[in-house]
Order: C-alpha cells, then structure tokens, then sequence
C-alpha cells in the first residue's frame, strides 16, 4: 500500500480531526477535545513557521499531539525532500517512551489507515561518553582479567557491555570503567577499528535518510547549536522542524551549558592526567596550584556545613583579591609551561585542555560586566587535602543567547510543558529568549481530568499555642502524622530541604502503622520501594516535584511542605538589578518560578482519570488570608474545593474509596 501523496495546510487540519477522533480511537485513543485543539495549534505554528508555545494540562495526551503534527507536516513534501524532525526532553524516562511506545502505536495506526507505507524511523542522539568504544572497551577487559576472580563482576558488566553500545543499559557498570571504556572526546580518524566501531555505525545510521524523528535532550540541542554557530560538525543531522518537551526544563539547561568553570576536580583530573603520562613534577605543579585556589576562595562558612552530603552546593559571590589574581596568574603560567616543557609527550586532547584552562583563568582574573562570577563550594573531597571548588561565570543575558542559538534560524518550534502558562505566558517568553522578533503563538489547554470532584485542596490551620515549645521540624512532623493519620497512609510528602526532611523522619520513624521511606538525594530505590508497597509514606524531594508517576492510590494524599520558591543564588541577584525595586522583581520572576514548581508537585496527585487525591499546603503564606493564598489558586486547576478542616480529608477519602483503602491500624492508631 502507498502512503497518502504529498498533503497541504487544509488537508493537514482534515487528517488531523480524522485521525484523532475517528482512526486512532479505533486503535484504543481517546478522543480528547483539548488534544485535538493542541494539534491544530501545532500544525500553524508548523506551516506558518512560527513558534507555539503550548501550556497542556495533566492527561492532555501532548505528545501524540505533536507527533501526528509533526508527521501530517512532514507529508507535506515528497520523501525524497524530507527533513528530520528534532525532540527534544528533559527527561530520560519520556525519552524512552516516546521510542518506545509512543511510535510504534503511531507507526501501526498510520500504516493500516495508508497514511505511510513503512514504520516511523527515529533514533535517540546522546553524548559521545554515554556509549562503549570497542578499542577502549577491548584493553579495558584484558586489564581486568589479569586481576583474577575478585573482579568476576566488573569483567561480566564490561561484557555486557561489548553487546550494549549504549552504556546506560549497562546496570551497575561503575563511574570509573565507564570513564575508561567510552568513546573519547576526539576520536582518531586513523584509528584501526573506525569502519567495524559499532559507534561509528551508529552515527551513520543516525544520520542516515530514512531517519525522520531525532529524539535528544536538552543539553544535546543546545550542544548541536553551538556547533553551528561556531562553523563546527553538527552533533544533529540538519532538521525542518524542533519540538521541546518539557519546555519549562530549557532555560536551565541553557544556563547549564552557558556556564564557564574552573574548577579544582578539573585541576585535579589533568593532574592524574599528567601522572599518568608519568609528568610527575607537572602534576604536582598544578595540584599545588588547585589548592592555592581552594585556599583563596573556600567560603569558610561552608566548610562545616559540608560535612552533610547531602546539603546543596554553597554559592556565593565572586570578588576579585590580590590573593586570588596571584593564584589565577600561577596557574596561568604552570599551565603555560606544561605545554611549552612537554608538548612532544602530551596527546592533542590534553594540549587543547590545557589551552583551555588557561583562558578560563585568565576570565576569572579580569571578569567583565556581560558575566556574573560567583564561587560555588560543596566541600565534596576531590584528592588529599582538596575540596571541590568551581569559580564559575554565567553571561548575564541568558535569553539573548537562547534565541541566537535556536530562534534566529526562523524555524517552526513547538514549545510544550505542562507550566508554561504559570504566571501567564509572559515569563515563559522571557526566560525563553522569545521576546524579540520571532513569531510566537500561544495556548493554554486546561487538564482533562475532573480536579473539582476528584481533588480537595487542604491548609491545615498552625498548632496551637501550647505547642510553641516545639521545634519547626517537630511541628511540622506533628502536622503530617495528623494528615497520614486522616487519609490512612498512601502519603506523598515533598519537601524543599533535604536538611528538613531528614528531621522529620527522625520524628515520624517507628509512629506511623505503616511503612516510612525517605528518598534522600539521588536516592531512586526507596521511590520504587514506596510504589511496590500497596501503602506506605515517602518523604521526597528534588526529581520527585515532578517526573515521577504515582497512578492509583498510592498517593491519596500528597503534601507539599513550603511553597518551592527558588534559592537565591548570584545569578537571581544579578536579574534583581533590572527591576526598580524587590517587590516588582518578586513579583516578575520568583512568584511565577514558585507557581511553575508547585504546579508540577502537584500534578504527582492525579495521573489518570479515576485517580483521586487531597493536597494539604502546610505553608502558613499559602492559606487563606496569607501572602500566596492567591498566587497558589491561580496556579493550580480552578474549582478544586479548598478546606483547613484536616478531618474533612477522610470524609473526601471515604465517598471515594474502596472500603479495603481504610485499614484498622490508623484507627487504633488514632485511639
């Protein structure tokens, strides 16, 4: 069967209406009017060569959305003359789902209604570390063989991955083979095993003309931006059109990339570097010179803080000292004579490394004004007597540079996220780089889910007086044993402060009738943990505001500590100084980051239609009568019926629960 010819504007809104009300509801789709909406938005913004950005609530079903609009758009053309689409994520696991699932469901439907005659073709686009380099991986398991039967283990995980190019499938594999067996920065040409390098395969065929989908992440996008803009070999084949998913995630990755560092785990990795090219003297010159560094700008108060792992990164302000314009200039000139002294023995990456660091040290001795400099400090051991320390530099106009690298091209985009329309799409645009010329359409498609009969919004009312001896850690573990008690556990609880959720478990541990985890930083395992046990409470943090699935009743009740308003850090600072006063920068950048992070805590409370949930806002500024109260309903789904009376969660609870939700422990508990 042939594929439908080529198609024009009409015909594509025609497709799209049919496809999704008709054709892929017979494959088990269900017709939602609002994705449909999306669709249409996404075809214009395609055809028009606009950008949209598009705010789609939980459940919307986006991502078909702007496959079948990608798709219908790419027909447009006959094949010989089409171009690969660009998605790009935030997150490995919708990565994998759109490869996974998303396409081959769309791939079927479209190929038994005619529309194309061969599956979609699309492939992930990583990093060069993230996969296996055959010569490297070859003289790594003859090493560890030689080691005997201690290393059985690690010579089965590097065997593995001899038959997974892809080392993120290889589990287990530690951080250290990984960083040996993967594909170099520069690859030599003249390299022995370049036409059998499954790597090499891999970029052929990604780059190869049946390929119609290029799925990556944010960094990836951006990394491939770059290139272009500096006249280098693009990491991306050359696409029509870019889609970004969790749009919401790109101007932190945009600061991310943007962000020169010197660092002393830098410093001291080119000192092992040396070493092992047996420089020793070299090595010990630039060791000595990352702790000069550590020495001049270690924020003091940090140091005991830093004893906890699990505290965030210190960061404070740079200032330019004769100590540390000494320092800079030392390690400008060790580094000078390092390359002059042995340039014969040193590889073309070192050299250009070297090259490198010698320009960031000659920035951060004379910073100008297009940047702010801050130092940040986690105190995290990086050799005998050296802690981890960066002096960074970020260019103060973030969004500019977002719309030299990606909107000046004047190609179609389609900007999705479930927050971008927090605080209005204003903010989104700005942070975005969306302000200047380029054409940008926008809509905002509410959730489909029914949030005022399935939801009920709780600010338990402060503890009472006879409570002010009690800590804040203790009074707020008080609060959320009152709120599991009433819901009967399958409790989510998300806090802004590792340091605060570690007190509060030491507080509820070994009270509750029910299992307690903690997800510390970094900590999947106990997330899965809390999903396989049929009820249980999770503290968590970070990855889990939002990301993470919580479908069923699991999470009944999920309680968001304190509004998720952003740490002040040298950057925000520095925006500060734009605005005429506090207020006015409040209100224009930190409420609308609060609102953007609390809208995606809160969609961890209901993930499908039959879900149902309280969400309890411990934050005195977020109850009625209190600064936020406002800025917190605008921010989430309207309707939704909103209480201080804590016992009125079990009232919500029974009219919608099974009986066997209720187990007898709480009420035991509770008496």
């Amino acid at each position: 069967m042939n594929e439908i010819g080529p198609i024009g504007y009409e015909a594509a809104h025609a497709h799209a209406e049919r496809l999704f009300r008709q054709l892929l509801p017979a494959c088990g789709l269900t017709v939602r009017d609002g994705q449909i909406e999306l669709c249409h938005a996404m075809l214009d913004a395609l055809y028009n060569k606009e950008v949209a950005l598009c705010d789609a609530g939980v459940g919307l079903g986006k991502t078909y959305a702007y496959l079948v609009a990608c798709i219908l758009w790419q027909l447009q053309r006959p094949r010989p003359l089409r171009s690969p689409v660009v998605i790009s994520t935030a997150s490995v696991a919708l990565q994998d789902t759109i490869l996974q699932e998303y396409i081959p469901f769309l791939s079927r439907a479209l190929m038994q209604n005619g529309y194309i005659d061969a599956p979609i073709r699309a492939v992930l686009r990583k990093g060069k570390e993230r996969f296996a380099c055959d010569l490297r991986l070859q003289e790594r398991r003859l090493q560890i063989a030689q080691r005997g039967e201690r290393f059985a283990h690690r010579a089965a995980l590097l065997r593995e991955a001899g038959r997974c190019l892809d080392l993120d499938h290889v589990a287990g594999l530690s951080r250290y083979d990984r960083r040996h067996i993967c594909v170099p920065t520069h690859c030599d040409r003249r390299c022995a095993e370049r036409e059998s390098c499954r790597y090499q395969q891999y970029l052929r065929e990604s780059n190869g003309p049946t390929i119609t989908i290029q799925v990556c992440n944010h960094n990836y996008l951006l990394a491939d931006a770059l290139h272009r803009q500096n006249g280098w070999k693009p990491l991306l084949r050359d696409y029509q059109a870019l889609v970004v998913d969790e749009a919401h995630r790109l101007p932190e990755a945009a600061q991310q990339m943007a962000t020169c560092r010197l660092s002393t785990q830098g410093l001291a990795q080119l000192a092992h570097q040396l070493g092992g090219l047996h420089l020793t003297r070299a090595a010990q010159q630039v060791t000595a010179c990352a702790r000069a560094l550590a020495g001049v700008y270690a924020p003091r108060q940090s140091e005991a803080n830093a004893e906890h792992g699990d505290l965030p990164p210190v960061q404070v302000p740079f200032t330019v000292t004769k100590d540390g314009t000494l320092a800079l200039a030392a390690l400008q000139k060790t580094l000078a004579e390092i390359q002059d002294t042995y340039r014969a023995r040193l590889t073309l990456p070192l050299l250009h490394q070297l090259q490198e660091m010698r320009a960031r040290a000659a920035a951060f001795a004379q910073p100008d004004d297009a940047t702010v400099c801050y130092v940040e400090y986690s105190g995290i051991k990086v050799g005998p007597g050296l802690s981890h320390l960066s002096l960074c530099a970020v260019p103060r106009d973030l969004p500019r540079q977002l719309y030299d690298l990606l909107w000046r091209q004047e190609k179609p985009a389609v900007l999705t996220s479930g927050t971008l329309a927090a605080g209005g799409f204003a903010p989104a645009r700005r942070q975005l780089g969306l302000e200047g010329g380029t054409p940008v359409r926008t809509l905002q498609v509410p959730s489909p889910f029914d949030y005022p009969h399935n939801s009920l919004l709780v600010f338990p009312p402060p503890s009472p007086g006879k409570q002010k001896k009690q800590t804040s850690h203790e009074r707020v573990a008080r609060q959320i044993g009152q709120l599991v008690r009433a819901a009967h556990g399958h409790t989510l609880v998300l806090f802004t402060s590792y340091d605060q959720m570690g007190h509060v478990y030491e507080q509820l541990q070994g009270r509750l009738p029910v299992p307690l985890f903690q997800a510390p930083r970094g900590a999947q395992r106990f997330v899965e943990q809390f999903k396989q046990c049929p009820n249980a409470v999770l503290l968590a943090g970070g990855p889990c505001w939002e990301g993470v699935d919580f479908p069923g009743d699991g999470v009944s009740l999920l309680v968001i500590v304190r509004l998720p308003f952003p740490v002040p850090d040298p950057v925000r600072e520095a925006r500060r100084e734009q605005y005429p006063d506090l207020h006015t920068y409040i209100q224009a950048e930190i409420v609308p980051e609060m609102q953007q992070k609390l809208r995606q805590g809160f969609g961890r409370a209901i993930r499908t239609e039959t879900d149902n949930c309280a969400v309890a806002i411990l934050d005195p500024r977020a109850a009625p009568g209190g600064r936020y109260h406002r800025a917190v309903l605008e921010a989430l789904p309207s309707g939704i019926p909103v209480t201080t009376n804590i016992e009125a969660i079990q009232t919500f609870l029974r009219a919608r629960k099974s009986p066997d939700f209720f187990l007898p422990e709480f009420e035991n508990d509770s008496k």
